[in-house]
């Protein structure tokens, strides 16, 4: 029958179904990518904090530390990620190449963990963590870039699930892996392994294809969802990308974060993200101390390996449930929950401090850490649907929880040393609860939140 002569719902009917089918085609013809961008999370998870907690029981044993050397080493890294965050995340909004990005952070990596390898001097474990601090803070916002330049929106609630998924089997393995190596074979041995899983990062970078991501959707420049398409203004050039010089977008960016800055529901999830980790961040050193408490280096290893395996698997099953539950259900309800699981955590850590005990309450961080990192990058999204600062705003968000976690590092130290660590866990729960009230009465629901204002065109 003639299109002309069809009625108008039937004529609709075939209109949404032909748009639910376009991505879906669209999807199949970068299924490589897709592909690739899930094993890379697997592999970045594995490289991505260098040696993580097992840096500490590294410079303590093979080297000799005391716990103030070790926290002045570790804080580089912390203090270098905190102030790349931002400034990452709005290289990424206006850098098309966000490959050669993720190639050099595994680079950043790779010469962190084997120049610490070879020479323990301070300097050099200094700088080296630095370096690791800087990548950790490219990574995440470069992967869900990429996610959501691939799939977009539409599937970017279930992409992401998955990709977090894929990152925690990769962290299992990691746990796996250094903690065997560390117990079997010296303990320097875990810089080289992480080393030869650079390679398999790299691999998988090199198997993703630039044409298949969209530079606006990665940038959250799209406005798909209210029917516009985005338009190509000469000033931004073919593909949507901001033109100018350094000044230029040192200005834009200012301009960027003064038009977040002015949403309210951003500030409130800015502070949501400080309380969150702020509850979060000092639990996992509290436990490794309690199972490392008596303790010989080997059988540390093997503790934190069970603990980190036990978490990771239960963020592995959350994070990809998630993603399909954040369409369904909404943002908020599994946020909250997410507050809920932290602070009933830091209240069952007091509960026993027998190491089996332990590890099965560490399995909770998995909830809470599960949920953030899909449930997190989802209402970003959401709150910059339009506005081309997407990234920007995962830097910014980034930062926030770099100063959660400063802010919990410091103060669980002071009370865990004058108060003991019952006490300093219950506090991390109250502060878990106040974020949950606090959340709960601010925050608003963002799945259905209207786009942004459009990124104004350069000059």
């Amino acid at each position: 029958m003639p299109s002309a002569f069809k009625p108008a719902a039937q004529a609709a009917a075939e209109n949404a179904a032909a748009e639910n089918a376009a991505p879906s085609l669209a999807d199949d013809s970068k299924g490589g990518s897709i592909r690739a961008l899930r094993a890379l999370n697997f592999f970045i998870a594995d490289v991505q904090n260098g040696m993580g907690p097992y840096m500490a029981l590294f410079l303590q044993s093979s080297v000799g530390w005391g716990p103030a050397q070790i926290g002045s080493a570790l804080a580089a890294g912390n203090i270098a990620q905190v102030l790349a965050q931002t400034p990452a995340g709005a290289l990424i909004d206006r850098l098309r190449q966000k490959r050669s990005l993720l190639l050099f952070g595994i680079a950043l990596i790779a010469t962190a963990v084997l120049a610490t390898a070879f020479f323990t001097t301070r300097p050099v474990v200094m700088g080296g963590q630095a370096l690791i601090g800087v990548a950790g803070a490219v990574f995440p916002p470069c992967l869900a870039a990429i996610a959501l330049g691939l799939v977009g929106r539409q599937r970017f609630d279930q992409t992401q699930g998955t990709n977090q998924a894929f990152n925690a089997a990769g962290n299992m393995f990691a746990a796996l892996a250094l903690g065997a190596v560390g117990y079997y074979f010296n303990l320097r041995w875990m810089f080289y392994l992480v080393g030869a899983l650079c390679v398999g990062a790299v691999l998988c970078v090199a198997r993703i294809k630039n044409d298949d991501i969209d530079f606006d959707l990665a940038r959250g420049a799209d406005q798909d969802d209210a029917g516009e398409d985005v338009k190509k203004d000469e000033s931004k050039g073919a593909t949507g990308a901001p033109s100018g010089g350094v000044w230029d977008g040192i200005k834009e960016l200012l301009a960027g974060f003064r038009d977040l800055l002015t949403q309210k529901p951003v500030l409130v999830f800015l502070v949501s993200a400080v309380i969150f980790h702020f509850a979060n961040a000092a639990m996992v050193p509290l436990v490794t101390q309690l199972l490392a408490r008596g303790v010989g280096a080997k059988q540390a290893v093997l503790y934190t390996s069970g603990y980190m395996v036990a978490s990771q698997l239960v963020f592995m099953v959350v994070a990809a449930a998630s993603g399909r539950l954040a369409g369904k259900l909404g943002r908020k309800p599994l946020f909250l929950f997410a507050f809920g699981a932290l602070a009933a955590r830091g209240v069952l850590y007091t509960v026993s401090h027998a190491p089996a005990a332990l590890i099965a309450v560490q399995c909770m961080d998995g909830l809470g850490a599960g949920i953030f990192g899909v449930v997190g990058v989802l209402i970003i999204a959401d709150l910059t649907k339009g506005t081309g600062r997407f990234n920007a705003a995962q830097g910014a968000i980034a930062t926030a929880q770099g100063l959660g976690a400063f802010l919990s590092n410091s103060v669980a130290g002071y009370l865990a040393k004058s108060r003991g660590n019952d006490f300093t866990f219950l506090t991390l729960a109250a502060i878990a609860a106040v974020g949950l009230a606090f959340f709960w009465v601010m925050m608003p629901e963002t799945r259905d939140q209207t786009p942004g204002p459009r990124q104004p065109a350069a000059a």
